[in-house]
């Protein structure tokens, strides 16, 4: 077959042959919603959708790919192309963060486990559940309340709405939430109708905040990628392994024209695999990868410094050697930089507390929050051309919305969310400016995500920020209570969410000119898919087993500690109201002028080694944990263009795609092994 018929092939099935991608794309985002709960539940094993490349994604994609190439073998007309083999990998990465930490997995057991965890001693009922809509929740809010001895909720619009409900689809008993944590026994039905109301009312909100995600994602999208020209790191892994596919080659061919990828992916299947024997046959020596350095550090000016563990991750290096090498030296640097600062504020006497919830110091915390603002303020200023142009609407033709349909979109959206929250009892105010600051947030961390391709990503609640500049005080018991669940749901833990997922697909979309508008209906065609289908294995499973049998790994968080979280600080801030400090005003004034200060020497110098997205991220969680292997990737770069220069970078650039390659696929191999045999709690990653 010639180029050109090859060429003529492609084409052709671009135009005709979508339905395939799109098909594919669904079974495999059902299909990965599905498994998501009963591998971070139930196998508590490596989580498989808790990062910005999904484990789970990347498998399905690579055995998607391996299965084509089979199918090329025996009838190379019947092959997928590269465009609908990237449309799936979308549509996958679309739906696969919203059964973890994007949705599901907190929603669920947030709802069940307020009324589980309740008890009299610690005041839950008494001073909360009044303030708790019933449509927020599967069980009877007034029944609960009395019994645990709180007071009556005010019977509000939503009473008449059940009371014209067939009685499977009201409030059910404590019953509810008993049965969700202790198992159904054989031949009791699951209770799903209780969960009917609620699951709407929440996923109702969720589609809203989905939208808006979406819609900043179309109106950033231009000047991130034609006028910033970012790398988005981690779209490079799929758009590597598809390249040349259309080409009329064996698999055998095109696995030795990547060879320097499979000999970097022999690395972590080798080390990982001698670890997964050590786990199944512990006579089996171990090669350690995490080493805790806290215990070496005795003095007592260390002893607020946090966890300080060094983990080597293969992929993490990976990712760290295809970075700028300033973004990646500022990376592990400022995590050094906020420690110093811990270092410092022990010698002179200040007791440090974190932020509720979080393993960042508060001080540190704050600088972030600050560099985040100052982060987004600086793409505003920076891109204000764009945004002209967003304004008088002239929109590019290859968009897959127009610019105003995007920007009145998202203040519908926006707006529609601060009613939502309003109903349920907050302040509009208040939900109004929680879910602006939250989008200051989600922009600045997918920033970080396509710049700085970081593996996952962690940041803070708005309320930290209105506690630290008014305090508590201001905040009624009613507003704490119903936006605390709406935190804990969309705003806690962002590591999942879908912004970040939206941009890598549209730079994929550029690389190989997918038509935008049918690859955007697609991937919302995935996000419905995923609700759904992670819903209904999350609440069977549960169900089925009960919670209180997956308590270790990623069940103790999901099922028991974050629901606990939720009116456990909720009661702290009314029993033991926060005041606002100088100092922590001053901290997130202090990130706000610094990050500002390094966008400017960097303007000023070319050779100016410090990033603001390392300044932003140093003391967060996911450089906690990803540190050591980040420097290891700046390292062995540097050493690489320092001996060997720009040739060597590019010789060597695909082994060090293959380390993240491989890393993944030898995470595959064993989540599907452990399974197979019931092994639980093999974890060899730990985001």
């Amino acid at each position: 077959m010639t180029k050109l018929e090859v060429g003529e092939r492609v084409s052709v099935k671009e135009r005709a042959v979508s339905w395939r991608a799109v098909s594919l794309g669904l079974v495999g985002t059902f299909l990965l919603a599905w498994l998501v709960p009963i591998f971070d539940l139930l196998v508590q094993g490596t989580w498989i959708s808790s990062c910005h490349l999904p484990i789970g994604v990347f498998n399905l994609f690579a055995l998607l790919l391996f299965a084509n190439a089979l199918v090329k073998f025996f009838r190379f007309r019947w092959a997928l192309t590269r465009h609908e083999l990237l449309v799936a990998y979308c549509m996958m990465l679309a739906g696969s963060g919203l059964p973890s930490f994007g949705f599901t997995e907190y929603m669920f057991p947030t709802l069940a486990g307020t009324l589980y965890y309740a008890h009299p001693e610690n005041r839950w009922a008494e001073l909360t559940f009044r303030y708790i809509p019933q449509w927020f929740v599967p069980w009877d809010v007034a029944e609960a309340s009395r019994a645990l001895g709180g007071t009556t909720p005010e019977q509000g619009w939503w009473s008449t709405f059940y009371n014209l409900l067939p009685n499977s689809f009201r409030p059910g008993g404590r019953e509810v939430v008993r049965l969700f944590y202790e198992g159904i026994t054989a031949g009791t039905p699951i209770p799903l109708s209780h969960w009917v109301v609620p699951t709407i009312a929440w996923s109702i909100l969720a589609l809203a905040f989905f939208f808006a995600l979406f819609c900043v994602s179309v109106l950033l999208r231009r000047q991130w990628l034609d006028y910033d020209r970012l790398t988005f790191p981690l779209t490079q892994p799929p758009l590597e392994m598809t390249e040349g596919i259309d080409e009329p080659q064996t698999l055998l061919a095109l696995l030795l024209r990547q060879r320097l990828i499979w000999l970097g992916a022999v690395i972590p299947f080798f080390v990982h695999g001698i670890n997964g024997l050590h786990f199944y046959f512990p006579a089996v020596p171990e090669i350690r990868l995490s080493f805790p350095l806290n215990q070496y550090l005795t003095s007592y000016l260390f002893s607020q410094i946090g966890p300080f563990v060094a983990i080597v991750h293969f992929s993490v290096i990976g990712v760290a050697f295809l970075l700028p090498s300033d973004l990646a030296f500022s990376l592990w640097f400022f995590f050094f930089v906020f420690m110093a600062q811990s270092v410092l504020l022990t010698y002179l006497g200040w007791q440090i507390p974190n932020f509720l919830g979080y393993a960042t110091p508060a001080h540190a915390g704050l600088q972030m929050l600050g560099a985040f603002f100052a982060i987004v303020l600086h793409l505003i200023v920076v891109g204000r051309g764009h945004w002209q142009q967003v304004l008088r609407n002239e929109t590019p033709s290859d968009e897959p919305i127009s610019y105003r349909t995007a920007l009145l979109g998202f203040l519908c959206a926006i707006l529609f969310a601060s009613l939502w929250c309003a109903i349920a009892g907050a302040s509009w105010g208040v939900a109004l400016l929680s879910w602006l600051v939250l989008f200051v947030i989600a922009i600045a961390l997918t920033r970080f995500v396509s710049e700085g391709g970081l593996l996952f990503i962690q940041a803070f609640r708005p309320s930290d920020l209105f506690i630290a500049f008014v305090g508590t005080r201001p905040f009624t018991p009613r507003q704490l209570t119903v936006m605390a669940f709406v935190e804990k749901v969309f705003m806690f833990d962002l590591r999942t969410f879908l912004m970040p997922f939206f941009m890598d697909s549209f730079r994929i979309a550029k690389v190989t000119q997918i038509p935008l508008q049918p690859l955007a209906g697609a991937m919302w065609l995935a996000i419905l898919a995923s609700l759904f289908s992670s819903s209904w294995s999350f609440l069977r499973l549960v169900y089925q087993k009960g919670a209180n049998t997956m308590m270790q790994g990623a069940g103790a968080w999901f099922l028991q500690h974050s629901p606990r979280q939720v009116l456990d600080f909720t009661v702290a801030y009314i029993e033991q109201p926060r005041q606002p400090t100088p100092l922590s005003q001053s901290c997130f004034v202090i990130g706000f002028v610094f990050a500002l200060l390094l966008y400017r020497l960097r303007q000023l110098f070319v050779w100016f080694p410090f990033h603001p997205i390392g300044y932003a991220m140093g003391p967060s969680w996911p450089m906690i944990q990803l540190w050591f292997s980040t420097m290891l990737g700046w390292l062995l770069k540097a050493l690489l263009l320092r001996y060997g220069g720009l040739g060597a970078f590019r010789r060597f650039r695909p082994f060090f795609l293959g380390l993240l390659i491989g890393e993944y696929l030898t995470a595959g191999f064993w989540l599907v092994l452990d399974y197979s045999f019931g092994k639980v709690g093999h974890r060899f990653f730990l985001f």
